[in-house]
């Protein structure tokens, strides 16, 4: 049976937790709680990261990642890469708080997965899984820093963004047409292990999403990712990170592929994800 996870022990090493007070994934609605001994999360969506009327899918995606791997990441010889990503939304305004905690469903030498719930008031509103890789710290990787759970409550930046993630990462829209938009390696955008921190992978994959469909699809509201399957191929680590999105099947069902790849679009497949989109709520 999946065990609801505890936190035994306060003292980690979390390898996708942003370490810099700067961080902008930090600032996208999350603050933490405990409940007795186990890590809660809570998502609060000011319109200004909400902006077209949806909770954002990157939020969201930090959320379960910073609540996720908080539970899983507990080997300072190791990182722990988030490697597969699953979100389910409705498609609805913000809500006042999304919160979620973690129900792991495995957590062996290599490899993590956590269901991780997401209610309203208390009632189950959306769904989601993440998986999380184990892979040995290499010579030369930056130290992984030790992380308090209980300093995570108390620290995690209270004051949200005044802007969409977009803007704060400083994404830029190259062909809106072909979902073509491209983000540097800022420090503030990156987790400690040097590379890009899951949710402004998120971010960029959901930006570029929302530029193919306003612009192939039109209509009077702004289209919002609901759906978000993600495979993490590779660290994202050589700037800048391009995304390329097409349509798959009738664009009206809305239904894309988004792929990342770096060193300016001429490198690897870093990321490949499929989302839905629908007309903002």
């Amino acid at each position: 049976m999946p065990r609801l996870a505890t936190r035994s022990r306060y003292r980690r090493s979390v390898t996708d937790i942003p370490s810099v007070i700067s961080s902008v994934p930090s600032k996208l609605g999350t603050r933490l709680t405990l409940d007795g001994d186990q890590l809660v999360g809570h998502l609060v969506s000011p319109p200004e990261i909400a902006a077209r009327g949806a909770v954002s899918m990157a939020a969201v995606a930090f959320l379960i990642d910073v609540v996720g791997g908080m539970t899983i990441d507990n080997d300072p010889t190791n990182w722990a890469f988030t490697s597969d990503l699953i979100i389910r939304l409705p498609l609805a305004p913000a809500p006042v708080s999304v919160d979620t905690r973690a129900t792991i469903l495995r957590n062996g030498a290599r490899s993590a997965i956590c269901e991780m719930p997401l209610t309203v008031n208390g009632v189950e509103w959306g769904s989601s899984l993440i998986s999380f890789a184990k892979v040995a710290r290499r010579k030369g990787d930056p130290v992984k820093p030790p992380f308090d759970a209980h300093a995570a409550v108390t620290r995690m930046p209270t004051v949200p963004l005044n802007e969409t993630l977009r803007e704060a990462a400083g994404f830029l829209s190259r062909d809106r047409l072909k979902g073509i938009v491209a983000s540097d390696l800022r420090t503030e955008l990156l987790n400690p292990a040097g590379a890009m921190q899951g949710a402004v992978v998120a971010g960029l994959i959901e930006a570029s999403a929302e530029d193919l469909a306003d612009s192939r699809l039109g209509g009077n509201r702004p289209y919002v990712v609901t759906e978000m399957e993600v495979r993490f191929l590779a660290q994202n680590r050589q700037a800048p990170i391009v995304s390329s999105a097409r349509f798959v099947g009738n664009p009206a069902d809305g239904l894309i592929r988004v792929d990342l790849f770096d060193d300016d679009g001429k490198g690897k497949l870093t990321t490949a994800a499929v989302v839905r989109v629908s007309p903002g709520p």
